[in-house]
């Protein structure tokens, strides 16, 4: 036997208020998304990294200087730099309540995680050129 509850589904009525306009589909299809594609380059750029680390200098850049480990390795960084961006912007949205620093918090936010994924890609590109 089941009860009627006072809850109705739909944008209308009594439980309009608890029905979601689905404004965060994106965020949130993004972020499984990249969620799945990190767990994979992940991987590989783990493996790249334990391949080098018993290496001298020179061996090391060459390896990482083939495409493949390159490509991985920043394919990882900018994947989650975002990730790691669109995570901190869902907690500042939940839990900054004040809007004038919800908004710096929010530029902030888009600043460093672009800065963190610019110096990791440099790096990554200035191992991997020839000399």
């Amino acid at each position: 036997m089941t009860s009627r509850t006072q809850f109705l589904s739909g944008r209308t009525g009594r439980g309009a208020a608890y029905v979601a306009d689905r404004s965060g589909a994106p965020h949130d299809k993004f972020m499984r998304l990249s969620a799945c594609a990190l767990g994979p380059l992940g991987l590989v750029v783990g493996w790249c990294l334990v391949s080098v680390s018993g290496k001298s200098y020179e061996a090391a850049r060459a390896e990482i200087g083939r495409p493949l480990p390159a490509l991985a390795m920043i394919a990882f960084i900018a994947i989650a730099s975002m990730h790691m961006r669109l995570g901190a912007e869902s907690i500042i949205m939940d839990y900054v309540h004040d809007e004038a620093l919800k908004e710096k918090a929010l530029l902030a936010n888009k600043w460093a995680s672009l800065a963190i994924a610019a110096l990791w890609t440099l790096a990554i590109l200035l191992i991997a050129a020839p000399k």
